[in-house]
């Protein structure tokens, strides 16, 4: 991804940050799964990809010091003042080496464009017997939103998540032993396809990672055909996530 690209994620996230968490009910689940495997409390945590800091008051239960990171300001704004925030690319970490002893991060490593650095990156910044507790989207997400723009042209219109198994490799040849890791299928249902259309555009996740794959807007016509392509069940659009929950620890 450009860094002309990276601004534009940026921004769009800052645009949704005032009724992200309205919206982000999937990435709720998979928090709520993560942070029953914080059990013991620590000294310093990084929330890595923070947006809008919905999770900052059960993160300090769970720690000293919290710092949270996020690549947009529009984000880390709507997080309490006073909150230690670091508005920074995930992909170019500005923080000293062992300087962390836990790192949450939910929702967001799948935006990473290099995984097997930043895993590295992970491990330098904690301290040595620190856990990393990850949810990371990965390959097969939203495919009823890539079933429904086939109905309208041949192109790519969601983003190409990592696959499970090579984010274990990431893990792995980082150095970090996998206390845990499993692919869970996390869906949300919505009433109409509509529906479901705006909740990824609420969220700010219809960026699409790569220049490329920019498409022009639709007409009337080609919108109601996207609607009609978009797969029901039970008469209602679900939304799928295959989510890749990981718990690491540096040896």
């Amino acid at each position: 991804m450009s860094v002309s690209v990276k601004a534009q994620v940026a921004s769009r996230f800052s645009r949704a940050s005032q009724v992200y968490v309205q919206h982000a009910n999937v990435q709720q689940q998979a928090a709520e799964i993560l942070l029953k495997k914080i059990t013991q409390r620590c000294n310093r945590l990084l929330d890595l990809g923070a947006g809008p800091m919905q999770h900052y008051d059960a993160l300090s239960q769970r720690c000293a010091q919290l710092v949270a990171l996020d690549l947009s300001a529009g984000m880390l704004g709507q997080g309490p003042e006073g909150a230690l925030k670091i508005c920074a690319d995930m992909d170019s970490l500005p923080l000293a080496d062992n300087c962390v002893d836990a790192i949450f991060s939910n929702f967001a490593i799948q935006w990473s464009q290099d995984h097997a650095t930043l895993f590295t990156e992970l491990k330098r910044i904690l301290r040595s017997g620190g856990k990393a507790y990850l949810s990371i989207v990965a390959d097969g997400s939203l495919y009823e939103i890539q079933q429904a723009w086939q109905s309208v042209d041949a192109h790519c219109h969601v983003n190409r998540f990592t696959p499970f198994d090579a984010l274990l490799t990431y893990a792995d040849d980082a150095g970090f032993d996998i206390d845990d890791a499993e692919l869970m299928c996390l869906k949300e249902t919505f009433s109409t396809a509509q529906a479901a259309f705006k909740s990824v555009k609420a969220i700010g996740a219809n960026q699409l990672q790569h220049e490329g794959q920019r498409r022009g807007l639709l007409g009337k016509a080609q919108y109601r055909k996207l609607l009609a392509g978009y797969p029901l069940t039970n008469g209602r659009a679900q939304l799928s996530y295959q989510v890749a929950l990981m718990e690491l620890t540096k040896l």
